[in-house]
C-alpha cells in the first residue's frame, strides 16, 4: 500500500496527496529549510522537517560574443552567462592569452593594447567550464 502525505509550510498545505519520495518545488539550492511539516493524508499529527537543499553545480558558460574587433586604445565589455541560472557558485575568472594585445579585468572589460589577436577566456570557478572570445585589435585609421 502506497502511503500518501500532505506537505505543510508555515502551517499551510503546500502539496496535498503526495507520495514518497517527496519532491518540493521552488526551493533555492544550498539553502537550509526548517519551516516544513509532513502528515499522513487526512491526519492531524505532523512531523517537523528540517533539511538543506543540494548545491546546484555549474553545467556551462557562454559569452555574448565569440569574436570582437577593437581599435587600439578602445574597450568593450563581454557578458558571461553561467548555466544553470540558479547555479550556487556563479564566479567567473577572466584571462587573456596575449596581454600585450588585449587585457581583461574581473568584470569582463576588454582593453585593446596594440594590434594583433588575443583569446579572452571566461572560466567558471565551479567545475572549470570555459568560453572564449577571439579579439582582433587593429590600429585606427589615421585622421584625414
Amino acid at each position: 500500500m502506497v502511503q500518501t502525505f500532505d506537505l505543510y509550510k508555515d502551517d499551510k498545505i503546500v502539496q496535498a496527496g503526495v507520495t514518497s519520495p517527496i519532491e518540493i518545488d521552488g526551493l533555492t539550492p544550498n539553502t537550509q529549510y526548517d519551516n516544513f511539516e509532513l502528515a499522513y493524508k487526512g491526519k492531524v499529527d505532523k512531523t517537523q522537517l528540517s533539511f538543506k537543499t543540494m548545491v546546484q553545480l555549474v553545467t556551462g558558460i557562454s559569452l555574448d560574443k565569440t569574436t570582437l574587433a577593437l581599435d587600439t586604445g578602445s574597450n568593450a565589455t563581454l557578458k558571461a552567462a553561467v548555466d544553470p541560472t540558479d547555479a550556487t557558485n556563479k564566479v567567473v575568472v577572466w584571462s587573456s592569452d596575449n596581454t600585450a594585445v588585449a587585457t581583461v579585468d574581473n568584470a569582463g572589460k576588454v582593453t585593446a593594447v596594440k594590434a594583433g589577436t588575443a583569446n579572452i577566456t571566461a572560466k567558471t570557478d565551479d567545475q572549470g567550464k570555459t568560453a572564449v572570445t577571439k579579439v582582433t585589435v587593429t590600429d585606427p585609421a589615421p585622421a584625414e
